[in-house]
């Protein structure tokens, strides 16, 4: 089961997974992450330092939200993949598009919004 928390700092939304991440335990993420926008949110970071693991359709859910995030000139970072994980981002050329950092406060100075 994917476990998530939400927290803002400046302009950013951080949002902290634990488990995971798949096609079962994201229904219904997206929402949350694509409402962030609503909010006046410049700065996504999904912080995946507590997953264990990932699917094709995490995969796949992370560029779609890249998509629908770019238009609105909304960063969305990853931080801190575990080594697997990180593995299964770059087979699939993720970090080409969504910039990987190792720590929250890495990907906060690395602001890449307009």
């Amino acid at each position: 089961m994917l476990q998530v928390r939400e927290k803002l700092n400046n302009q950013s939304t951080v949002i902290i997974f634990t488990g995971r991440f798949d096609r079962q335990s994201t229904i219904g993420i997206g929402d949350l992450i694509l409402g962030s926008k609503d909010m006046r949110c410049q700065h996504i970071i999904l912080d995946f330092m507590g997953i264990t693991g990932i699917d094709s359709v995490g995969l796949g859910l992370l560029y779609l939200w890249y998509h629908k995030l770019q238009p609105q000139h909304i960063g969305l970072s990853i931080v801190g993949p575990s080594p697997n994980v990180q593995a299964a981002l770059e087979s699939c050329h993720l970090p080409d598009c969504i910039p990987v950092y190792a720590s929250e406060h890495e990907a906060i100075r690395q602001e890449i919004y307009c």
